[in-house]
């Protein structure tokens, strides 16, 4: 895998702007995690409705705004320290971005607890830094 990733030869991003949306990014961090072998989840933060009963459902089912974006788990066969972590990133597009005031609760909040890294990556390759950081 290539220190910084061509998004023409990738293929899950099937749009490929002259800057990468938060989308893009996510996709070929996605590709990425698959190559290494790793075991990983997207959260489903983005289930925009219009409806008031499905949101009011959705919030007293427990869902709550600012959870990062990819929840990925790195066993003690992989890691550096040899021991399991869980890696939280938040993904933000290389350029422009807010980080919600939830978001980065929830970044602060899981960083403090054993075993879990938490961040908030600026594209694909802070995310990728960030996880091999973590890996053997």
């Amino acid at each position: 895998m290539p220190n910084h990733y061509n998004y023409a030869t990738s293929k899950y991003c099937l749009t490929r702007p002259t800057l990468p949306t938060e989308y893009d990014e996510q996709c070929v961090l996605v590709e990425y995690l698959e190559y290494r072998g790793l075991l990983f989840s997207k959260t489903a933060q983005e289930t925009f409705t219009r409806s008031w009963g499905i949101k009011a459902k959705n919030k007293a089912s427990g869902l709550r705004k600012g959870l990062p974006d990819m929840f990925i788990f790195i066993s003690a066969d992989q890691s550096k320290s040899g021991l399991p972590i869980l890696a939280c990133i938040e993904m933000k597009r290389t350029k422009g971005g807010e980080t919600s005031p939830e978001q980065k609760a929830w970044i602060e909040s899981l960083a403090s607890v054993s075993g879990i890294v938490a961040t908030v990556a600026k594209g694909f390759d802070e995310a990728r830094k960030f996880i091999d950081s973590y890996l053997k």
